[in-house]
């Protein structure tokens, strides 16, 4: 199973990386310590878990994050880096701080295998509406674009879009509204 999370990680200069993931636990068991984060090469959290050895999985309940990055219309969320090891996300529900144990190699994408040493529940995680998940496969939709058909992303998007408009909240829309604004300048370049 994989889980949608923002993984923030540091270079050897410590400059914070933020990127929307894919993780999951060690054999589909959330009771392992190993999580799997599966970066595509290359990456720049890629680049930073084989320098640090060490990020942090940050599961956020405002997907604005998700959208933001990917759409390049907000970057710039705020962390908390009091532990300056592992910054973690100041709207984050839980953040789990993780050490690199193994990586293995993949010419698309490698799997670095991390060890939980802790976890830190800030407040409830009570799950996503289905406008927040339709602002989920909206992100990893624009993260595609140019990678995967035309007309699959526009018929997707179209039935996303009843999602949004039966349950979203301002944040939701808001995100959804920089989704599509990355996808109309997508097709601008089309034509």
């Amino acid at each position: 199973m994989i889980h949608e999370v923002i993984v923030t990680t540091k270079d050897s200069k410590d400059k914070i990386h933020i990127a929307p993931m894919g993780i999951s636990w060690l054999n589909d068991n959330h009771n392992s310590k190993k999580i799997i984060i599966s970066p595509f090469k290359p990456s720049t959290t890629l680049d930073n878990l084989m320098i640090t050895k060490k990020a942090v999985i940050n599961f956020v309940d405002d997907v604005r994050v998700f959208a933001g990055i990917v759409t390049k219309k907000k970057r710039d969320w705020d962390v908390n880096s009091s532990n300056n090891e592992y910054p973690y996300l100041d709207n984050t529900n839980t953040y789990i701080p993780v050490n690199v144990v193994e990586i293995k190699e993949d010419k698309v994408r490698p799997k670095v295998i991390c060890e939980q040493f802790d976890t830190h529940v800030i407040r409830p995680f009570l799950g996503f509406n289905r406008a927040q998940s339709a602002v989920i496969e909206g992100a990893v939709l624009t993260s595609r674009l140019g990678m995967i058909d035309d007309d699959k992303i526009i018929n997707e998007i179209k039935y996303l879009k009843i999602a949004i408009d039966k349950t979203a909240g301002s944040k939701e829309v808001e995100a959804w509204e920089w989704i599509m604004s990355k996808i109309d300048q997508h097709f601008k370049k089309q034509i």
